[in-house]
């Protein structure tokens, strides 16, 4: 395999010495809303977290976040103002949180209001976690990630593995599979015992699933959180109520979570 890799790169050094300038289409800025609300476990309180930015030009690497923007949710006729902080997000941790509400985010930016509508959706516990060796690279270790479908419902569900070592690691998934039965999710790597991994489940809608599976098929299977890049070329649930062509591109969604932390044995 070294042998492979050297003789492509000899390959590529002597056969590309001319300098090709891509004349990429651009278009005009568009606004990116980012806006998710948490249920922690079985609190009865949530947070919500909200990031402005715009489109950038296809090899750009920088993102602004923007601080002057005012960002509301509405729900059973009570407002909360989140407030922006210094990490570039807007937050609040006060939102009840209620399975029967209609949650509705209003953002004034630049003279025009952006909003989106979206209710809470459930998710389940970990069951347990499993370590075993990789079957396909005796040197990967997997994690897997058991919980419980609940019957005769129709969910699903979004995964997130973090550690400090990989950083974040996202999936999706519908239970049209495995409805009522126990399943895993997992992620294998190079773990060293002793890593600590976090491990969530939350609960999310069909359309943020299929946003999510599109937006991960745009930004290509590399293993890593589509959500790290400017989520751009997917549009989402988001609507421009002063002017519908310059729609945003982001999401609005409220999930409950369920999480733990483990340690690589």
């Amino acid at each position: 395999m070294k042998k492979l890799l050297y003789l492509l790169l000899l390959i590529t050094c002597y056969a590309c010495e001319d300098v090709i300038d891509l004349d990429l289409n651009t278009e005009e800025p568009r606004v990116v809303i980012e806006a998710t609300g948490i249920q922690n476990q079985d609190s009865d309180r949530g947070i919500v977290n909200a990031r402005i930015s715009k489109t950038v030009p296809y090899y750009s690497e920088n993102i602004e976040y923007y601080s002057d923007a005012e960002i509301n949710v509405r729900v059973n006729d009570s407002i909360y103002q989140l407030t922006f902080l210094e990490n570039s997000s807007y937050f609040t941790d006060t939102l009840p949180m209620l399975y029967d509400a209609d949650y509705e985010l209003e953002i004034i930016f630049e003279n025009e209001t952006y909003t989106s509508t979206t209710q809470l959706f459930k998710s389940v516990p970990i069951d347990y976690v499993e370590q075993t060796n990789n079957a396909i690279d005796e040197n990967f270790i997997s994690i897997n990630a058991y919980f419980t479908d609940p019957v005769e419902e129709e969910n699903f569900y979004f995964f997130e593995f973090y550690s400090e070592e990989i950083g974040v690691i996202t999936d999706s998934t519908d239970d049209e599979l495995f409805n009522g039965n126990q399943i895993s999710t997992f992620y294998a790597d190079e773990f060293e015992t002793g890593d600590q991994i976090t491990i969530t489940i939350q609960g999310v809608s069909e359309q943020f699933e299929n946003f999510y599976s599109i937006l991960s098929s745009q930004v290509g299977e590399n293993g890593g959180n589509p959500f790290a890049a400017n989520p751009a070329s997917v549009r989402g649930n988001i609507i421009n109520e002063n002017n519908p062509e310059n729609y945003a591109f982001g999401y609005f969604r409220m999930s409950q979570k369920y999480s733990l932390v483990y340690t690589v044995e």
